[in-house]
C-alpha cells in the first residue's frame, strides 16, 4: 500500500491547483485535471483531519475524570 501524502503535501497540491486555475492560463483539459487533483487532495485532507480529530477525542476521553 502506498504511503499517503502528509496533510502539508495535501494543502500544497490544493494551493497549487487554486493558483493555476485562478491564473486562467490553462486549457480546458489541464484545468479539469488540476481541479480533479485539488478536489482529491481536499477529500484526503478532510479524511486525515477527521482521523486526527477522532484521535484527539479518544485521548481526551482517556483523561476524563471518572464519574461519581
Amino acid at each position: 500500500m502506498a504511503k499517503q501524502p502528509s496533510i502539508e503535501d495535501q494543502f500544497s497540491v490544493i494551493e497549487e491547483a487554486i493558483a493555476a486555475l485562478e491564473a486562467g492560463d490553462l486549457g480546458l483539459e489541464e484545468a479539469l485535471m488540476r481541479y480533479e487533483a485539488g478536489l482529491k487532495s481536499v477529500r484526503q485532507a478532510k479524511a486525515q483531519l477527521d482521523r486526527f480529530t477522532a484521535r484527539l477525542e479518544e485521548l481526551r476521553g482517556d483523561e476524563a475524570p471518572p464519574h461519581a
